[in-house]
């Protein structure tokens, strides 16, 4: 006949068991759960594309005559596009954007938007003049800048990473109006954003005539926000990331 004491013994001893293992699953689950919070944080973070030389240098003329260098922008953070100020349907979804962020950041010195004609040639600084006095926008928060052409073309497409060099076809410009992010390092950054169904995140270049394609198709974002909305969402987060950093010594 088996002890009576003997089993409650050693039922003790499995009640015990079991819970000190419940406490290292629980304990291995919470540092997984913290593990994958960091790594989602460190996803995040804005990705690095590319970076303008500091020896990229070269002057433009921007809307009211003056004179500008590319290195009066280093140190802050900037969005720069290539624009046909002329072609206004061109870059419309892309201005509707950069007229928010100008009001949103109204008050930061260490902010700049710059647009690059595509078409220096007939796109000289009083027509530049003309087009910042219809938006409201002025220096020194908004160049509208010129310089010259091929230079500029070259600029945009190897240096600032866009996807199609600006070229005419039938005599209209066609060209990649994507908002570039230009932190205070010279680096050009994008969002990084994790997929909700796992798998590697992706990077998101801000294209605003493509998001606006999507939502006139009818794609979703899986939130309450248009694809324009949800990149611009995107893009302020960014900017305002980047803002809270200090320039690397």
């Amino acid at each position: 006949m088996r002890d009576p004491r003997k089993l409650r013994k050693t039922a003790l001893w499995l009640v015990l068991i079991m819970i000190a293992s419940g406490i290292g699953i629980f304990a291995a689950y919470v540092k997984w759960g913290r593990e994958q919070i960091a790594k989602q944080a460190e996803h995040a973070r804005p990705g690095i594309v590319g970076r303008i030389d500091d020896k990229a240098e070269f002057g433009v003329v921007r809307q009211d005559a003056s004179g500008a260098k590319i290195s009066d922008l280093f140190g802050k953070v900037w969005v720069v596009c290539g624009v046909a100020v002329n072609q206004p349907e061109s870059w419309e979804t892309t201005r509707e954007v950069l007229l928010r962020l100008n009001e949103r950041y109204a008050g930061r010195d260490d902010f700049r938007i710059v647009c690059f004609t595509v078409d220096p040639e007939h796109e000289q600084p009083a027509v530049l003049a003309r087009v910042a006095a219809e938006l409201g926008v002025d220096l020194p928060k908004w160049w509208f800048a010129a310089a010259g052409q091929e230079y500029v073309h070259k600029f945009l497409k190897n240096k600032l990473k866009l996807e199609q060099m600006p070229h005419q076809v039938d005599g209209k410009w066609l060209y990649d109006s994507s908002v570039v992010l230009v932190d205070r390092d010279r680096h050009i950054r994008r969002a990084v954003v994790p997929q909700k169904r796992g798998g590697p995140p992706y990077v998101a270049a801000f294209n605003f005539a493509e998001a606006r394609d999507w939502d006139g198709k009818g794609i979703k974002t899986g939130n309450d926000r248009s694809n324009v909305g949800q990149l611009e969402f995107l893009l302020i987060q960014t900017i305002d990331e980047l803002l809270a950093q200090p320039v690397t010594p």
